[in-house]
C-alpha cells in the first residue's frame, strides 16, 4: 500500500466518523456505564411483583397530574414495586441538565410513589440531552436509568429496557438472558400498533420477536392498547399526560384493545401467572387479561 493510499483511506475514516459521530450522539447509541448488570434489581428473590407502566408521562400539565394522581392510589390499592417510564419522560425537547426546573415539576414533585423508576428514552427526549438522564440517576434515588440499554431482575421477571431510536446497540443485548418465569422488554417504539405513530421496523420486530420475550412495553402512540403478537402480548401504555393522539390509524390486526384516552397499566407477576390492568386517568379499570407462563 503507498502513502498516498493509506494517508486517503485514513482521511476518508475520519472524515465519515467527523459525520456519524454527531449522529450516533444524538440517537444515544452509545452505553456510557457499562457492566451494570445487577446492582439495580428489584426484590430478585421474591415470589411475585407489581408493575406500574408509564409512558409519554413529560407534559407538565393537569394530564400529567390526573395520571400520576391516579396511580399513585392505584399502587396503594394494589401495591406497587417499581414503576416502567416507557420514553418521551420530557415533552416536547427532553431536558438541558441535571439542573433542568422539568426534574422537579415533571418528576420528583409529580410522581408521590417511593419505589424506583426505571425509565428509558423516547425520541422527544433525545430532542434535549439524554446523558443527564443517565446522570441523574446518581442525583436522585428514585431515578435508576443507569445506562441507555440496561437490563435488571425483578421477582420473576427478567426486565430488559432498550433505546428504540438506536437498535443499532440495543438489540443484541436481547439475546443475553437470565433464566426467570417471565421476560419483559421495554422500548419505547411498539412493535405494532393501531395508533398513527409508527413502531419498529419489520426487521427490528423480527428480532425482537427471534429473542422471544412473553411482553413488549411501549408508549409512543398516546393511548392504551393490547395486541397480539405471536406469543408476545404487546401492552402500550403511552396514555402518561402528553397530548393525545385523538384518532387511530387502520387499526392492526393484532389488535385485541384500545382506549384513546390518557391513562396508565399494572402489572402482576407470580412464577405461574402474569395479570396486566388498564386504567384510565381517573383510576378506573377499563381492561385486563391474563395468562400462563
Amino acid at each position: 500500500m503507498s502513502a498516498l493510499t493509506f494517508f486517503a483511506g485514513a482521511l476518508a475514516g475520519a472524515l465519515t466518523w467527523n459525520f456519524t459521530a454527531p449522529l450516533l450522539e444524538k440517537k444515544a447509541c452509545f452505553n456510557p456505564n457499562p457492566n451494570q448488570d445487577g446492582r439495580w434489581d428489584v426484590q430478585p428473590e421474591a415470589e411475585e411483583i407489581r408493575i406500574l407502566l408509564l409512558g409519554d408521562t413529560g407534559s407538565g400539565d393537569e394530564h400529567q397530574q390526573d395520571v400520576a394522581t391516579a396511580s399513585a392510589r392505584t399502587c396503594d390499592e394494589l401495591g406497587c414495586d417499581l414503576v416502567l417510564m416507557l420514553g418521551d419522560n420530557f415533552i416536547q425537547h427532553g431536558v438541558s441538565s441535571v439542573d433542568d426546573p422539568q426534574w422537579i415539576s415533571k418528576f420528583e414533585e409529580m410522581y408521590t410513589q417511593q419505589v424506583p423508576f426505571y425509565p428509558i428514552l423516547g425520541n422527544h427526549d433525545l430532542q434535549g440531552k439524554w446523558r443527564p438522564q443517565v446522570a441523574y440517576t446518581e442525583r436522585n434515588k428514585r431515578w435508576r436509568m443507569p445506562n441507555v440499554n440496561y437490563s435488571l431482575v425483578a421477582g420473576p421477571a427478567y426486565i430488559q429496557c432498550i433505546n428504540t431510536s438506536c437498535t443499532l446497540c440495543a438489540l443484541w443485548t436481547l439475546f443475553k438472558r437470565k433464566e426467570r418465569p417471565w421476560r419483559l422488554v421495554c422500548g419505547h417504539r411498539p412493535l405494532a400498533t393501531g395508533g398513527r405513530h409508527r413502531g419498529v421496523t419489520w426487521l427490528e420486530r423480527l428480532l425482537i420477536e427471534r429473542s422471544g420475550p412473553q411482553f413488549f412495553l411501549s408508549g409512543h402512540n398516546h393511548m392504551l392498547e393490547h395486541l397480539k403478537i405471536g406469543e408476545i402480548d404487546q401492552v402500550v401504555a403511552g396514555g402518561g399526560g402528553s397530548p393525545l393522539n385523538h384518532t387511530a390509524k387502520k387499526p392492526s390486526p393484532h389488535q385485541i384493545f384500545l382506549h384513546l384516552g390518557h391513562g396508565y397499566a399494572w402489572m402482576h407477576l407470580t412464577s405461574t401467572q402474569a395479570t396486566v390492568r388498564y386504567f384510565d386517568d381517573q383510576g378506573q379499570e377499563v381492561y385486563q387479561f391474563t395468562r400462563s407462563a
